[in-house]
């Protein structure tokens, strides 16, 4: 018995990434960490990320050597809950042709959001992200009906970047302005948070406070394409957007950072694409206006 607990404690401590190309592990290890005791049996079986969604009871039974029924229910739940989760996806953005816009203030957020777009890009998302100023008193509906053909709307979050909506009851800034477009067209919203602090729910208007309930992405600088894993991830539908109360991070780290996540070492389960890939959007226009066009 101390050989078979010394055994299963190797399993759950073992580095499997020189086999396990599409992190088979992680998904398991979701679930709780003993589960990552079946990611060997599971590799040796011929079973990845993918496959796994085929596999019927008698198969993790048989092939896998799980010979736990609990655990057995317990993959098939999350199988099915990943299957649901794409299903829906497809469903909601059949009508939406662009992957993702992104939204930032411009007097200190434009480095990252341009950062932002490149990386996705190599990823093969189509982006938007306004590169000029409007016409002085324009009001640009092209650019709110860019949000609403978007199936994501990344939220960078730079400091003091919703101080100006707090007395914005009028909704005359143009942040303030995209992130109610963006709730209304119910976009999948994501906070990139780069030294931002956010201000209590209340201090906002409330047309646009439901956005401090959405879970986010930590920028760290030094650890980009681990940001951008845990990003594409969330947009892939494999980690909760929402969290359960105001302001909660994912799972656990429900903390004083309010609904940011600062992700660890790359790390990201691959699902087949789900999405329409184009070429990137541009306009002439500007996202961070006030009402007569000017930026910050």
């Amino acid at each position: 018995r101390r050989f078979t607990r010394e055994l299963q404690n190797l399993k759950k401590m073992a580095d499997y990434s020189s086999r396990d190309a599409t992190n088979l592990n992680t998904f398991l290890q979701s679930m709780g960490p003993e589960f990552s005791i079946y990611t060997y049996s599971m590799l040796n079986a011929g079973v990845d990320r993918d496959s796994i969604r085929c596999l019927s009871e008698d198969q993790l039974l048989n092939e896998c050597g799980i010979t736990n029924s609990i655990h057995r229910l317990r993959i098939l739940d999350s199988i099915r809950a990943i299957e649901n989760n794409l299903s829906n996806s497809c469903e909601e953005n059949l009508d939406k042709s662009l992957d993702v816009f992104v939204s930032y203030r411009r007097s200190n957020g434009s480095q990252l959001a341009s950062l932002l777009k490149v990386h996705l890009q190599l990823r093969g998302f189509s982006v938007f992200i306004d590169v000029e100023r409007l016409e002085a008193g324009k009001f640009d509906n092209n650019l709110l009906q860019s949000i609403r053909q978007a199936k994501h709307f990344l939220l960078v979050l730079t400091p003091s970047a919703l101080e100006r909506c707090r007395e914005d009851s009028e909704c005359k800034d143009w942040v303030h302005r995209e992130i109610v477009a963006a709730l209304q067209s119910n976009c999948n919203i994501i906070p990139i948070i780069d030294n931002f602090s956010w201000p209590e729910p209340e201090e906002l208007p409330e047309d646009m406070r439901a956005v401090c309930h959405f879970n986010g992405v930590r920028w760290i600088h030094d650890y980009q394409d681990a940001c951008v894993d845990k990003l594409e991830r969330f947009m892939r539908g494999e980690l909760n957007m929402r969290g359960d109360g105001p302001m909660r991070g994912v799972g656990a780290m429900s903390n004083s950072s309010k609904g940011d996540v600062t992700p660890g070492t790359p790390s990201i389960v691959r699902a087949p694409p789900t999405y329409q890939r184009m070429h990137s959007n541009e306009s002439g226009k500007g996202s961070d206006k006030d009402v007569n066009g000017n930026r910050d």
